[in-house]
């Protein structure tokens, strides 16, 4: 009789407190056997609810951390800290495969992931999860965070986008504003060194890729961005790096938006409408993907794993209530640059929010990269 396969998923975290317990609830619920998360801020106020979570492994990533548990400085880049991490859970779980994704992926199956496993030979040391997108309807106002379609990569996508008036293609890969080449599961006990989307053999210079297949019945919903706002932090955050690490940390596509951002959007406001053109489909676009079967209407329920875990914790999903959550002063910050005193601009719409940004100087975002 074969044994069950177990699964585990590793990632490590940097969000509001409700998206990582949704993230780590929704994974226990589908069956992962260990949910490991390391938190990238050690300060991170999410730690003491996480830990109250059956099967879930904090590790607050702290000097301490860093310095004499992993014998290494901190790296530099937050891809080269989630891999580090990611590979240090693999060589460490008792799971059978580990899952490396994002606080803001949620895994979907068509059936249980251990009888997927079962079938894979001995061979195959690695699964690939292919990624969709979610994105939004313009004749539609999300209720949740999780709201949206989700429209799929696709190698020819630019047609669909140079027709409309937005003229997105050269901000978008594969047809998707994030990336489009899926996330890894991968065989523990085989010696892997893992990555942001696939592993390596773990052999010095050698950055061949395992034996691997792709799965048709798993796939990864992104997220990327919870609400315009949250996008446009993360993106302002990248903006303010140096362009080297820019260029170094994201995909050709992604830099253009990064730096269109930097050096075309001059508040707030200007970033959000930029997030909508990126995101939001005119009937037109939603048309041109559904026909290419590149377009999909797929829901999950956190809350109810959540309940079901944490009893006595009510979790706000609500845009408006994300948004509460973010480092919203974060923005004007990120924004001034080497600006003086900043007059305020009209409040942009976020989904039913509103937050009060600054204008800054022409160039000022240009100015600091």
């Amino acid at each position: 009789m074969e044994s069950i396969q177990r699964w585990a998923v590793v990632a490590t975290v940097m969000e509001p407190t409700n998206l990582v317990l949704a993230f780590a609830a929704h994974h226990l619920g589908l069956g992962a056997s260990e949910v490991h998360l390391f938190l990238d801020d050690p300060g991170d106020p999410c730690a003491n609810m996480l830990r109250r979570l059956p099967r879930c492994y904090i590790t607050r990533c702290d000097d301490w951390y860093w310095s004499e548990v992993r014998n290494r400085d901190r790296p530099l880049l937050q891809s080269q800290r989630q891999a580090a991490n990611a590979t240090w859970a693999y060589n460490r779980t008792e799971a059978d495969w580990l899952l490396h994704i994002d606080a803001d992926e949620f895994l979907q199956l068509d059936r249980p992931l251990p009888q997927i496993l079962s079938r894979l030979g001995d061979e195959v040391d690695w699964l690939r999860i292919p990624n969709h997108e979610r994105v939004w309807l313009a004749a539609e106002t999300p209720v949740t965070i999780f709201d949206g379609v989700f429209r799929s990569p696709r190698r020819m996508p630019d047609d669909v986008y140079r027709r409309t008036p937005r003229g997105n293609a050269r901000f978008l890969r594969r047809g998707l504003a994030g990336y489009p080449n899926g996330k890894s599961l991968s065989r523990t006990g085989r010696g892997l060194r893992i990555g942001a989307h696939a592993p390596h053999a773990n052999t010095t210079g050698n950055h061949a890729l395992p034996a691997g297949r792709t799965s048709p019945d798993a796939r990864l919903l992104h997220f990327d961005g919870l609400t315009p706002l949250h996008w446009a932090l993360k993106t302002l955050r990248y903006a303010a790096v140096d362009d080297r690490n820019i260029t170094e940390l994201l995909h050709p596509e992604r830099q253009a938006q990064v730096r269109h951002v930097r050096d075309a959007c001059h508040d707030l406001q200007a970033v959000l409408a930029f997030h909508r053109d990126l995101f939001v489909l005119d009937p037109l676009e939603a048309d041109a993907l559904r026909r290419r079967g590149a377009l999909f209407r797929s829901r999950i329920a956190p809350q109810r794993d959540l309940a079901w875990l944490l009893p006595d914790h009510t979790p706000r999903f609500a845009p408006t209530d994300f948004d509460e959550s973010l480092d919203s002063k974060g923005a004007v910050h990120l924004m001034q640059g080497d600006g003086g005193c900043l007059s305020p601009c009209p409040q942009p719409a976020v989904f039913g929010s509103a937050l009060t940004a600054p204008t800054p100087p022409p160039g000022t975002i240009a100015a600091r990269a």
